[in-house]
């Protein structure tokens, strides 16, 4: 039962969790007029975006790891600070440099709100109710990403760039008000501090991030972007023997044996890979192609964000009845079905194709968003102890995270490739492929959903098969 005290629960989790979704894109529509207002270069537009995700892609797992430690009301309402803070110096900037430190502020306040809320969420209901609240968390967190575009147009359409930031301030100041009293203090295993652990995973992390998002910018060969990604992944694999070797290691990497919880970590990652390298591309599509205004854009994508809104909270539903597994795979197939759908259409159509004839497909590929993000954050939260909840909160968050950079690195690298762009009919020629290649991620996501069932459907077989042999004995 939605008992008054986790109706609060969900309010404010789901306010912060808005908030820090909602900055990961809103700023993209205001970067004309910040570029204005600053004289910034073009490396500077890309630091205001990188910033951001830069900080809060590697953070995501310490701050769920000091949740579990130190408590995770308390690391909540530190990152609704910082993130609070955050806004207000990017408000306040005066120059590039500091619009991107500010950035970066926000970034580490976001690493704290986004896993911390799920796990808050996933102690506050008991384990029958979970997949409803998951389903309404997972709605609040699709609708805040995919509508930052949106949020961004309506804004800079009528008042000044700073207002994209200042807009958060009474939210965090609530949220942290509220939460104060609202929330209660809940804590995982405590583990030991594990200093270089951390170090090691971070800068692995940043190393990984850093150099996929500068790939398409600076060239896959650059030694700068091989060094970043061959640096990151050796960290990472130093990371892995440091805590191998540990008696209670920082990231427990025996969770992995659960093949489940393998599943649900890897369909994460390959589905925010395929979705949001579309989603990049499809919004820029609609205003270089199409010819719209940021704004009209914005309103256009609602056909897409409106639907995983309505969808996540009855993916809840539906997960009840028929299963995480179920449930992801239909999503997930729908998302693949809509991609591979644009894709075709416009390569018949070609660039000058009706938006009536987009919608359908956005609509798809937005209950697809709907029908995934639930039975994912459930299917993860279910398959591991309690005690490791928030382990698995940070690791399921930085592995999408890492997908969604990933994603549109892939989708970028493929859609730039081949012949200068001049045109919008040289933009769709350009975007087919690239489509594709989203699509074929998703696919190879559902393929781990599968295996999910097929192991699940295995194991079924040999009980069974034991069960009868012990009653033959």
């Amino acid at each position: 039962m939605f008992t008054p005290a986790r109706i609060r629960l969900l309010v404010v989790t789901c306010c912060a969790l808005f908030m820090a979704m909602l900055d990961n894109l809103v700023l993209g529509v205001a970067l004309p007029s910040i570029q204005r207002s600053f004289n910034a270069g073009i490396t500077d537009l890309q630091w205001f975006m990188n910033a951001y995700t830069l900080a809060f892609s590697v953070l995501l797992i310490p701050f769920s790891m000091m949740g579990e430690r130190f408590g995770r009301k308390k690391m909540f309402l530190t990152g609704l600070v910082l993130f609070t803070v955050g806004s207000v110096l990017c408000g306040l900037s005066g120059n590039s440099l500091q619009l991107i430190l500010s950035r970066a502020l926000q970034g580490v306040g976001g690493a704290a709100i986004v896993p911390l809320s799920l796990t808050l969420v996933n102690a506050g209901f008991p384990e029958n109710m979970r997949a409803a609240a998951f389903g309404i968390w997972s709605g609040i967190s699709g609708l805040g990403l995919s509508i930052g575009p949106l949020i961004g147009g309506l804004i800079v359409e009528g008042a000044p760039w700073q207002m994209i930031f200042w807009v958060n301030v009474p939210i965090g100041l609530l949220s942290l008000l509220f939460g104060s009293f609202w929330l209660t203090e809940t804590k995982g295993e405590r583990k030991p501090l594990d200093l270089p652990g951390v170090l090691l995973i971070a800068a692995g992390l940043f190393g990984i991030v850093y150099g996929l998002e500068q790939g398409n910018t600076k060239g896959w060969t650059s030694l700068e972007v091989i060094g970043s990604l061959v640096t990151g992944t050796v960290l990472l694999i130093l990371f892995y023997v440091w805590e191998r070797n540990r008696e209670t290691p920082y990231i427990r990497f025996a969770l992995f044996r659960n093949r489940r919880y393998t599943a649900y970590i890897f369909t994460g990652f390959w589905m925010n890979a395929g979705i949001f390298g579309a989603i990049f591309l499809l919004t820029l599509f609609l205003q270089q192609a199409q010819g719209y205004s940021a704004l009209e854009a914005g309103v256009r994508t609602m056909a897409w964000t409106g639907c995983t809104m309505i969808c996540a909270p009855i993916a809840g539903l539906a997960v009840g009845r028929f299963g995480s597994r179920t449930v992801l795979t239909v999503g997930m197939t729908a998302q693949a079905l809509a991609l591979a759908g644009f894709a075709v259409l416009i390569a018949t159509a070609g660039v000058d194709v009706p938006f009536l004839w987009q919608a359908p497909l956005m609509m798809l590929a937005g209950a697809g968003m709907g029908l995934s993000f639930t039975p994912l954050a459930h299917g993860i939260m279910t398959s591991v102890p309690e005690q490791s909840s928030g382990e698995a909160s940070g690791v399921s968050n930085a592995t999408r995270e890492l997908g969604g950079v990933f994603g549109i690195a892939i989708s970028g690298l493929i859609f730039q490739s081949g012949a200068a762009i001049r045109t919008p009919d040289d933009f769709g020629t350009h975007l087919v492929p690239a489509l594709w290649s989203s699509a074929a991620m998703i696919v190879l996501g559902v393929s781990f959903a599968l295996l999910l069932a097929a192991t699940r459907l295995v194991r079924r077989k040999l009980r069974h098969a034991e069960a009868q042999a012990a009653g033959s004995a």
